[in-house]
């Protein structure tokens, strides 16, 4: 019976290669690694959506009243519940 550590595999590790995350909904990130041009980390990130992606009124129509935000015509901008009650946008 042999004893100690197992004998570690010699191959040098790969210096071009990718990694694929995929989110639920349809979402994937692409990591691209070359370890001779950034050793750090990724030197490239593809970020990928569905296209279910909805859009910024799609999102705040499903909030409740208390947390969307409404638009100030006066200085456009989009502002918080209780600040659109005092100026009579609701």
């Amino acid at each position: 019976m042999k004893r100690g550590r197992p004998k570690i595999d010699d191959a040098p590790p790969p210096r071009q290669y990718t990694r694929v995350f995929e989110h639920g909904g349809g979402e994937t990130e692409t990591w691209h690694y070359n370890l001779d041009k950034f050793p750090n980390g990724p030197f490239k990130v593809e970020m990928k959506y569905s296209t279910s992606h909805m859009s910024f009124e799609e999102q705040n129509a499903l909030l409740p009243k208390t947390q969307r935000k409404y638009y100030n015509p006066e200085n456009d901008k989009y502002v918080g519940y209780g600040r659109a009650k005092q100026l009579g946008l609701i």
